[in-house]
């Protein structure tokens, strides 16, 4: 049940730090102008990154124990997700960018869980 529940708030907050994080792309990119095309799959997996990269720490933060894992399914959910919604709206297939860019999304999440389970508490007095 433990897992479940920590699935689920990794879920969460991947959409929700997700959706910041492309708002905030996105209203930086109107403010500008501008965007070159060959820059936004660049952007948008640093985004996905990043996104994925706070779930794992996040989540493993709260949990403590077993990091790695928490940070890799992280990483999986998201890139399932994007994956569908890739296949089933778009009927896109996946490229051959697409192999380095879900090995960039589920590295960031492992290392988000790691630090997030290793992270040292306060001591307080």
């Amino acid at each position: 049940m433990k897992w479940v529940k920590a699935l689920i708030l990794s879920s969460v907050l991947t959409a929700a730090v997700s959706m910041l994080l492309l708002s905030v792309a996105a209203f930086v990119v109107c403010r500008s102008g501008s965007l070159p095309r060959g820059a936004l799959p660049l952007i948008t997996t640093l985004i996905a990154c990043g996104a994925v990269f706070l779930s794992g720490f996040f989540t493993a933060l709260s949990m403590r124990e077993k990091g790695l894992l928490l940070g890799l399914a992280a990483g999986l959910v998201f890139l399932l997700c994007a994956g569908l919604v890739t296949f089933l709206l778009f009927q896109g297939q996946p490229g051959p960018a697409s192999a380095g860019k879900g090995a960039a999304v589920l590295l960031s999440g492992a290392i988000g869980g790691i630090l997030g389970a290793n992270r040292k508490q306060k001591v307080k007095f």
